[in-house]
């Protein structure tokens, strides 16, 4: 089954052509994160900056430099490839002597900092990220101000980026052929499509919010499907039309246990600013932790992703 991955966006002003991602350093992004750090334990944190690696293998790297293994090595949140991204790592040593991170000579990465703790960084610890995104190859750069403007004052919609749904929406599709037990899947396989399907529901219901123009109230949050759960509101009557429409997605997300959550249907991004050259912008802007930057470039351009990747 095809699952149409595209959404509509809930402003109407013009929106330019650009590009994205024509060099690593067009899209930078910085963990907000203050760890207070103990300085001593049993696990080495690394601040460090990439530039051309995915999270996952450098993780992986730092796992076989240390000798340790890769569940060992921890992080909170994946960063683009095709970026500069600063984030803090983990690695639990106990008693393994440590190695010489500054000599670690891994391709695209380098150490900033190093200290000890006596816990683990887990998934989803920060609380936020710093962007710094350069828009190219537009026309006409002060047009985008109107749309920037707006956003920065009443926020854009949360949608979950494509990336969240793989190459053509492959981990919707190849999910759907999971659920109906018709291939199997690895735990991080599995990870990913339970993701992908709670998340593409999700887009639906904030879609159908924009549609009826309800997507801005102070407070308006979207289910993201799952076993009903004490402290979190019911599904809605709308909400329930949204889910009833996806039967396969629905039926793997109960079979795996899936616990009901709640997410904004709007962001307000603080922090923001631009400035335009001939025929770039550049814009800066913090999101909390799990919000898309995408998500905001789709209300002011129309961007091609120039690496090729998402």
């Amino acid at each position: 089954m095809n699952y149409p991955i595209t959404f509509p966006v809930a402003y109407d002003f013009d929106r330019p052509e650009a590009e994205i991602k024509q060099r690593s350093e067009d899209f930078y992004v910085e963990e907000l994160f203050g760890p207070e750090l103990e300085g001593e334990g049993e696990h080495v944190w690394l601040w460090l900056e990439k530039s051309g690696q995915n999270t996952e293998y450098v993780a992986k790297q730092i796992a076989r430099y240390a000798s340790v293994k890769e569940m060992d090595v921890g992080f909170s949140g994946l960063k683009d490839r095709w970026a500069v991204t600063k984030q803090w790592f983990s690695v639990y040593l106990s008693n393994k002597p440590e190695p010489d991170w500054f000599a670690m000579g891994l391709e695209g990465v380098d150490i900033i900092r190093v200290s000890r703790h006596n816990k683990k960084l887990r998934r989803g610890e920060h609380f936020g990220n710093r962007f710094c995104i350069t828009l190219r190859n537009l026309n006409n750069p002060q047009a985008l101000l109107p749309a920037l403007s707006t956003i920065a004052k009443d926020g854009f919609p949360n949608y979950f980026g494509l990336q969240r749904f793989g190459l053509d929406g492959a981990n919707l599709s190849r999910g759907h052929v999971y659920f109906e037990g018709k291939i199997k899947a690895s735990r991080s396989q599995r990870s990913f499509y339970l993701s992908a399907a709670r998340s593409f529901m999700f887009n639906q219901i904030l879609a159908r919010a924009i549609g009826k123009e309800v997507w801005t109230e102070d407070g308006a949050q979207g289910a993201l499907f799952g076993d009903p759960q004490r402290d979190v509101d019911d599904v809605t009557a709308e909400e329930r039309v949204v889910f009833d429409s996806y039967p396969t997605l629905v039926k793997g997300l109960v079979k795996n246990r899936m616990k009901l959550e709640r997410r904004p249907l709007k962001v307000v991004p603080s922090d923001m600013d631009w400035e335009f050259g001939d025929d770039w912008a550049r814009l800066g802007f913090s999101l909390p932790s799990g919000v898309f930057a995408t998500a905001l470039l789709d209300e002011i351009a129309v961007v091609k992703n120039a690496s090729g990747v998402r």
